[in-house]
Order: structure tokens, then C-alpha cells, then sequence
């Protein structure tokens, strides 16, 4: 290891630059305090809920550990800095859900950013499944996805999905150029338009349900994991998954017509309606990498133009 690079130890992040530039690129100049103090409040909250000494997971966009409660219950505290807006859309999401096909909230302090969650066991992806089983995996998403479903209440102050999908407005505005493809995010746009216009009552949405964010629990079966939570047409729920594993590389886009079929079998949803959101979030997906990688994920991108509507 070169003389001036630095390991992060367990609760300091300050060795993984990648996990700061995320951080601060989706929270601001503002998260570099909580940054540099975060093996201290990872103290303050292991006293507050009496847990026992922190295994972190990947870093990710949050701190996220296993910890043991003193009297030994599993969980996970999940940490993000204060102020954001991620652990209240969250701590509501999951409230709502009441742990029904997603992972039980046991403590929060949202506008804290800190958030002490269930701890699935033993924790194996869903995505262990594809590609060999990957029809499986689709029936299992398609029930986690009904599973996880209320209708939309305006006291649950959830974000909206016409709200996300006006990002691609945002995109073409803001940025002056197409550094997608040619003409895909306009399309993207009025596919959106749309399917917004004709969509059924909104539904509670976890939002961000692909194969990763599936466990299996020895006690609880299929459970769901980092609900983004939105309410909107219960189609878009099957999206996400179009793309994912992103590991898949190349081989997603011959996956994802196929998807669509499985997932409208599994569901009663209509095939065509899967197919065309699937076509807009691979699209805003792409937009989103761009704020870590000049140059949009290819993958995603075949995965776009193979789903996009004619």
C-alpha cells in the first residue's frame, strides 16, 4: 500500500474515497462534518440502543452495520447524515408496511438520519438466482411486489412518481445536450407522460425493487430491503428489476423482454405496461449514473433500447 493512502478502519470512511464522493454528491458540502465525525456518532447511537460492537456492511450511500442489541436481538443501524431526506421516506414506508414482505423497523430517529432496522437471516440475495433461475426470480419479485402494496394515503407524505419522472425534463433542460442516445430520453419522457395519464389508483411503491434488495429470512421467507418509497401505478414497482442484477452486464438486455412476460403472468399486470416502464427507468437510470460517470452505463442502456416502446 502506498505511503500517503490510509485504510478506513470499521466506523470511519475517510480511506474510501468512493464512499465520500457519493455521499457528498448526494447530499451536499454539508455531509463532509458528518463524515468526519461518523465513528463518533456511531458511538452515540450504539449507546442510545445498547448495541453491541459494529460490522459494516459495503459502503454504499449510507453507514450500514450488523449490530446485536444487549439482549441479543440482530439488527442492522442504518445512518445517514441529518437532514436528510432518505431515512424519513424510509422510517414512513416501512411503518406503513408494517413489515409484510419488507424488513420490520424496530427504532428510528429519521430527521437524525439513524435508523435501527430488523436484521434479515441468513440474508441471501435474490440475485443468487439469476440467471439460471431467472423466471423464479421474477415470480418471487412479483409476489414480494404484491406482498409490500396499500393503497396510497396522502398522510403517508410520500413522494411522488410523476415527481421522479419529471427528472428527464430536468435532464434535458438542465444539461442542454443529449449525452444519452439520440432522441431516448425525449421518448422516455412522453412514454412517461403517458403512462402517468393512464394509470390506475396509486399504490405505496417500494420504488427500487430489484434482486438485491430481495433477502431470504429462514423465518419470514422473501423479504424487502431500502424501500426508496413512492406512491404511483403499482406497474412501475417491476421496473427496477429489468436491469439487475447489474452484474449480469450484456446478458440484462436479453433477460428483459423475457422478464416482462414472466412478470405479467406473476402479476395480472399487463405485459405492455411492464415493458414501458421498464423502458423509462432504464433511461432515468442512465441519467442518475451520470452524476458519478461521465459516460452513461452501457448495460442499462441495451437494456433501454431493447424495452423501448415504438
Amino acid at each position: 500500500m502506498p505511503s500517503n493512502s490510509r485504510a478506513a478502519s470499521p466506523c470511519d470512511p475517510a480511506g474510501d474515497a468512493a464512499f465520500r464522493a457519493r455521499v457528498l454528491a448526494v447530499h451536499g458540502p454539508g455531509a463532509r462534518t458528518w463524515l468526519d465525525e461518523l465513528a463518533g456518532i456511531v458511538d452515540r447511537w450504539r449507546r442510545h440502543w445498547a448495541l453491541g460492537p459494529p460490522r459494516p456492511y459495503p459502503h454504499s450511500y449510507h453507514w450500514v452495520a450488523a449490530v446485536d442489541r444487549a439482549d441479543g436481538t440482530p439488527c442492522v443501524l442504518k445512518l445517514a447524515p441529518p437532514g436528510a431526506r432518505e431515512p424519513v421516506v424510509e422510517a414512513r414506508w416501512l411503518t406503513r408496511v408494517g413489515g409484510r414482505g419488507a424488513v420490520r423497523l424496530l427504532d428510528c430517529a429519521p430527521g437524525e438520519g439513524a435508523l435501527l432496522l430488523e436484521r434479515i437471516e441468513p440474508g441471501s440475495s435474490l440475485a443468487a438466482l439469476v440467471p439460471e433461475q431467472d423466471e423464479r426470480a421474477c415470480e418471487v419479485l412479483a409476489a414480494v411486489a404484491a406482498a409490500i402494496r396499500r393503497p396510497a394515503d396522502p398522510a403517508d407524505a410520500l413522494p411522488a412518481l410523476a415527481d421522479r419522472v419529471g427528472e428527464l425534463s430536468t435532464y434535458r433542460q438542465v444539461r442542454g445536450h443529449d449525452v444519452l442516445p439520440a432522441g431516448m430520453v425525449a421518448a422516455a419522457e412522453r412514454t412517461a407522460v403517458d403512462l402517468l395519464r393512464t394509470a390506475p389508483a396509486d399504490v405505496l411503491l417500494h420504488a427500487d425493487l430489484h434482486h438485491e434488495n430481495v433477502l431470504w429470512d429462514r423465518d419470514r421467507g422473501w423479504l424487502a430491503i431500502d424501500p426508496h418509497g413512492l406512491v404511483g401505478d403499482p406497474a412501475y414497482e417491476l421496473a427496477t428489476l429489468l436491469y439487475n442484477p447489474l452484474s449480469l452486464g450484456p446478458d440484462a438486455a436479453d433477460l428483459a423482454q423475457g422478464r416482462c412476460a414472466h412478470l405479467a403472468r406473476a402479476s395480472g399486470i399487463e405485459q405492455e405496461r411492464i415493458r414501458a416502464w421498464g423502458f423509462v427507468q432504464a433511461v432515468l437510470s442512465a441519467v442518475w449514473s451520470l452524476d458519478e460517470d461521465p459516460v452513461p452505463d452501457a448495460n442499462v442502456l441495451a437494456v433501454a433500447a431493447r424495452l423501448r416502446v415504438r
